[in-house]
């Protein structure tokens, strides 16, 4: 990733050991993408100038309106004016209308909640793709050492999608929603097989973050941090695997442990 247009040196203050130093810091730096559907501007969001067209399509397949890249008829991204300009078939088109009544519940990315709907996700693969225990810790490393803009910054979210072995592609934004949203265009725009693979995310796993993850029909995710109680359970009915606070040599199974598999024998200890 070309990071240097989106990174800018200012100079800062910092105080250490109750003195003063003047140095320069790297600041992200963040602009507004607009989306326009067959003309119209439909959509915008805060976003850190990068993937365009991942973003744009991946927006639109985890809000329900593309399902595959054949709803998308073309597209085309003018960066200096940081616009996508998406035309849709009919059928898609419908369902933006659809999407555009309002009436669902919006959450926090500006896109719909998607709670109680797991019937209307691809379904996740059954059991028969698993990874280890050792796999599931170097993948989250892997992970964290690929973390380019959050280590020169620290103000972004990120998304892999990996397979047992390494990370296959890589997104990083200054919103988490929008990681995510890029990974799944890019999915979409590829047409990936993701039926043995694995998703890696720095963020909180949410009901929105989890419900794009369903979406793409990814059947485990690990992340560093926490899942949300109303996102396990939408996980578990949709047959997610959820591994969270997955550090050092240690994580937590929430859902469909039987993909997470032991490197070695293992013996179940429990804790009060």
């Amino acid at each position: 990733m070309d990071s240097k247009h989106i990174i800018k040196q200012v100079d800062i203050i910092r105080i250490k050991d109750n003195k003063k130093i003047l140095m320069k810091d790297s600041i992200i730096d963040e602009e507004i993408l607009e989306i326009f559907i067959n003309k119209n501007k439909v959509f915008q969001m805060v976003f850190s100038m990068t993937d365009i067209e991942a973003l744009a399509v991946g927006f639109l397949f985890t809000q329900g309106i593309v399902h595959k890249k054949k709803d998308i008829e073309a597209i085309k991204v003018f960066k200096e004016k940081n616009q996508c300009h998406i035309t849709l078939g009919d059928r898609a088109k419908e369902r933006l209308t659809e999407f555009k009544k309002g009436r669902q519940i919006k959450g926090s990315s500006g896109g719909t909640l998607l709670q109680n709907q797991a019937d209307l996700f691809l379904s996740c693969p059954k059991d028969h793709f698993s990874i280890t225990y050792d796999q599931v810790l170097s993948l989250i490393q892997m992970h964290w050492d690929h973390s380019e803009l959050f280590h020169k910054t620290g103000a972004v979210h990120s998304a892999g999608l990996c397979n047992s072995s390494k990370i296959l592609s890589y997104y990083e934004d200054i919103g988490r929603h929008n990681a995510l949203d890029k990974l799944a265009g890019d999915i979409l725009l590829k047409e990936i097989d993701t039926i043995d693979k694995i998703a890696t995310v720095s963020c909180r796993m949410s009901l929105e973050i989890i419900g794009k993850i369903i979406k793409t029909g990814i059947p485990v995710v690990i992340s560093n941090t926490a899942p949300t109680l109303c996102a396990i359970k939408l996980a578990d009915k949709a047959g997610l695997t959820v591994v969270g606070f997955a550090r050092n040599n240690r994580f937590n199974i929430y859902t469909h442990e039987k993909r997470i598999q032991a490197s070695v024998p293992d013996e179940v200890k429990y804790l009060d």
